[in-house]
């Protein structure tokens, strides 16, 4: 089943199985992409990894399930692969179903989708990933 879970105009595969953790990983340029998440994914618990601060800036999450980390915008996007490759494996290893969603600047989109798919071995139905914009 699809369900809006991005900009208008663009959708989010519902996966199947239901997520038992979601995973999501964005920016401000996503944000409103974000906040979408847990409606449309359902009642999984999710940890969000926000490049930025959200000081003044609606919460996508429910504080009982969700957790929202954020990370300073640092070396064009590398500092944020850096914090996903440390706390990645852990969440996904204790959940019999992740799923993975990630949108921000290409650059690290493409990075962080590589390294969930190919070094974390996740399979491709479990990821939705989605370069927002191009940093120059």
């Amino acid at each position: 089943m699809d369900r809006e879970a991005t900009v208008p105009g663009t959708g989010c595969t519902h996966p199947s199985p239901a997520p038992t953790h979601v995973l999501a990983i964005g920016d401000p340029a996503s944000l409103p992409a974000v906040n979408s998440l847990p409606t449309a994914l359902g009642p999984a618990p999710a940890t969000v990894r926000f490049e930025g601060t959200l000081d003044g800036l609606p919460r996508p999450t429910d504080p009982a399930s969700h957790e929202i980390r954020e990370v300073p915008r640092r070396d064009a996007g590398a500092h944020l692969v850096e914090r996903v490759r440390a706390g990645l494996p852990a969440p996904l290893a204790s959940s019999e179903h992740p799923y993975i969603w990630i949108a921000c600047d290409t650059g690290t989109t493409r990075a962080l989708s590589s390294y969930v798919r190919k070094e974390l071995a996740v399979p491709g139905q479990r990821v939705q990933a989605l370069g927002y914009w191009r940093a120059t």
